[in-house]
């Protein structure tokens, strides 16, 4: 039973002789988290604290949210002289903001001591200096402290970027101004090279003041790496304005056949109703053509354009689909014809019969609706006669690829070539 376990793993903690025999078995407690290790390692700490390792039982403290773990962790706090201890304790007692005078001072003593070593870790500079800045400590001391960092070039370039980012926050314009008057202070040392890289991706106030002044007197790294910015700056401007413009044209890359369809359509119907052989317009007054505007993204938009289309490319007027012909004559006319019914086969035998010159598939006026008409339907895209089509018509990479927003336009442009045919048929061109 877990209960036994566990007090098998004090038994052993107590029993331990060396501390990295005590290491491992506390670090196998933190990973079971049972609320009664915290006691047990802290006594293996006591047990352990004059050796160099003293701080790794601290951190495993720290892995327990309870308030038995936060005493421990206080009292410990309070009786320490090891930094290596409240250096790992600093972000618990943040999180928990225990900011007694006597530990304030203790990490302020200990970032001061690390940064004069030359030595101090990113992650230090952050947990000391969010610990004092929380504590209400005073602020001016600790931007002399994050300074110093950022200029000493003995400091770990990482927690030098660290301390010149908190600089930066805390007075972006002051500390700007400041070393572009003091620019002299740190060109040609790492402190240029940091704060270069820093600055490179600001913008605004004296920042384009002070581009200018590191491109004419900076170091040759620190010229490098700014003009680097510059141009990936201008690379992803010039990116971003491609997809803006691509994105444009993908939004209305149908939007100049539906003109042209409406166009197209208004135009026959006037030649039509001018025309003494008609004297009506062939299109029925039909709005649905602008509901095509933006391309279809997607088969399921595909599906509804196609709905629409199918409907559009049958829209005759009434007297086009109300009209009769004997069978015999539409024999004569179209010897082919299977059935009289169907807006498409009337307007067929209509024209025909005007003495109109068309083909027998009214210029590709049947294809596209055959192809309109199962695409509306997604029950019958297994029908070979959709691919056969597809194939006919050179479309079918596009539905193979599933570029729906290509097949819609591809669509919608042999409808235009349609119209622009019949112009010409009922012109007598």
């Amino acid at each position: 039973m877990a209960t036994d376990y566990n007090a098998n793993l004090i038994t052993e903690l107590y029993a331990a002789e060396n501390v990295e025999g005590a290491i491992r078995i506390c670090d196998e407690m933190v990973t079971i988290g049972d609320a009664i290790f915290p006691r047990q390692i802290y006594e293996a700490y006591k047990k352990f604290q004059e050796t160099p390792s003293s701080h790794y039982f601290v951190s495993d403290l720290t892995r327990f949210k309870t308030g038995d773990a936060t005493e421990i962790l206080k009292e410990i706090a309070h009786t320490t002289d090891r930094d290596a201890d409240i250096s790992l304790m600093v972000g618990y007692l943040t999180d928990i903001e225990y900011f007694d005078p006597e530990i304030v001072g203790k990490v302020k003593n200990l970032f001061e001591r690390d940064i004069a070593s030359g030595e101090i870790h990113e992650y230090d500079v952050e947990e000391y200096f969010a610990y004092l800045e929380k504590s209400g400590e005073e602020m001016e001391r600790l931007e002399s402290l994050l300074q110093e960092c950022f200029e000493d070039d003995k400091q770990f370039i990482a927690a030098r970027k660290t301390a010149l980012k908190k600089l930066l926050k805390l007075k972006p314009k002051e500390y700007i101004s400041f070393y572009y008057e003091n620019y002299d202070s740190i060109k040609g040392k790492r402190a240029e090279t940091v704060f270069v890289e820093e600055i490179s991706t600001w913008h605004g106030g004296v920042v384009p003041s002070l581009h200018k002044k590191i491109l004419k007197v900076g170091s040759e790294r620190a010229k490098e790496i700014l003009k680097k910015e510059q141009s990936r700056k201008i690379e992803e401007k010039r990116s971003k304005e491609i997809k803006e413009q691509k994105e444009i044209k993908e939004e209305y890359e149908t939007a100049d056949v539906i003109s042209d369809i409406a166009e197209l359509r208004s135009k026959i119907n006037k030649i039509s109703i001018a025309d003494e052989r008609f004297g009506f317009s062939f299109f029925s007054p039909s709005e649905e053509i602008y509901q095509q505007g933006k391309p279809a993204k997607n088969k399921a938009t595909l599906v509804g354009y196609c709905m629409v289309l199918r409907s559009l490319l049958g829209g005759f007027d009434n007297k086009i689909k109300e009209s009769e012909i004997s069978k015999e004559r539409a024999k004569e006319l179209l010897p082919d014809i299977k059935e009289l019914t169907g807006s498409i086969n009337k307007f067929h035998l209509m024209l025909l019969e005007k003495g109109i010159d068309v083909d027998a598939g009214i210029f590709g006026l049947r294809n596209i609706s055959r192809i309109v008409s199962k695409l509306a339907h997604p029950d019958e895209e297994a029908d070979p006669e959709l691919s056969s089509i597809l194939k006919k018509e050179k479309l079918f990479n596009y539905y193979k690829n599933d570029n729906w927003s290509m097949l819609h336009r591809e669509i919608l442009l042999r409808y235009k070539e349609v119209l622009e045919k019949l112009i010409d048929a009922i012109s007598g061109k």
